[in-house]
């Protein structure tokens, strides 16, 4: 991959950034991210889930159609970005997805997440209504349930005293109900132990608080809903309610989802986007 400064739009090849360290000539650290396809289209900024990273997108990615521009990126203590030193909240996370999109130059674009990431992609189209084209939800949720919450505290203190291999294989068989023994699942547990103990404890006290409830009413662009039927963390009781308090949210169901679906159906899951953003003229049909 090829390490780049700021670069002239339209991008037209596979560009990628380490991270910029905070302070470095006076500017806020850029999270590493990778930039994929042709800049004169919609650009689509993906928030991966609590334990992964942004290699979570690069299958999906693949099946959005033509014209568009996907941006992927590590968030704090994930893949190339830096450790954490205390929990990830949702606010500073959107200061990072927005200090992105600035230094990336992009006036508007589609936000997109899974799970935990689609909570603080929901939580970016409330604050950044005018910069944000479409939000896609995959597993979404306004926030996780208190028997949820207290799992990621537990969760927290248990890799903190021993490994990330403590959590399996409950951790992992819960997200791939009915994609046990797929390649994905092993490259994806793999990824997971991978992770130093310390950045997911403190990412896993953050989602336990995060909230995401206030936000609905705010969000004023197209948005997109995926759930799926298999998902027992983040299922249609999480993602009716959001569906009700956000005006022009369109819900799906995935008949055989779980908790990953970009990750676990790449291909269905892109052409969905694709035609949710072809529905609202974001997006040139195939």
């Amino acid at each position: 991959m090829l390490e780049t400064n700021h670069w002239p739009w339209p991008v037209q090849a596979e560009r990628s950034r380490a991270a910029a360290p905070a302070g470095k000539e006076g500017l806020p650290m850029i999270l590493p991210h990778r930039v994929e396809g042709s800049g004169d289209g919609l650009a689509v900024l993906m928030v991966h889930p609590l334990g992964a990273d942004q290699t979570f997108w690069d299958e999906c990615r693949k099946h959005f159609g033509p014209g568009i521009l996907t941006v992927s990126c590590d968030l704090r203590g994930s893949g190339n970005s830096p450790d954490l030193a205390e929990p990830l909240t949702l606010d500073s996370t959107v200061d990072d997805l927005e200090t992105l999109r600035q230094y990336l130059g992009l006036e508007r674009l589609a936000v997109m997440g899974c799970a935990v990431g689609a909570m603080a992609a929901t939580a970016y189209a409330a604050r950044y209504g005018g910069r944000t084209a479409a939000l896609v939800a995959s597993n979404p949720g306004f926030r996780v349930t208190p028997e949820g919450a207290a799992n990621l505290r537990e969760r927290s203190e248990l890799v903190r005293s021993s490994s990330m291999a403590a959590l399996l294989p409950g951790a992992i068989e819960n997200a791939f109900v009915g994609f046990a023994d797929t390649r994905a699942r092993h490259d994806y547990e793999a990824r997971f132990l991978r992770q130093r103990p310390e950045n997911y404890a403190f990412a896993a006290l953050g989602a336990a608080e995060a909230d995401i409830s206030g936000c609905g009413a705010a969000i004023s662009c197209p948005v997109l809903l995926v759930v799926g039927r298999n998902d027992r963390l983040f299922g249609i009781a999480h993602a009716t309610p959001m569906a009700t308090a956000i005006p022009q949210a369109e819900l799906v169901e995935f008949p055989e989802g779980a908790h990953f679906i970009p990750y676990q159906q790449p291909r269905e899951f892109g052409a969905t986007v694709s035609a949710f953003l072809t529905r609202n003229g974001l997006a040139r049909q195939r």
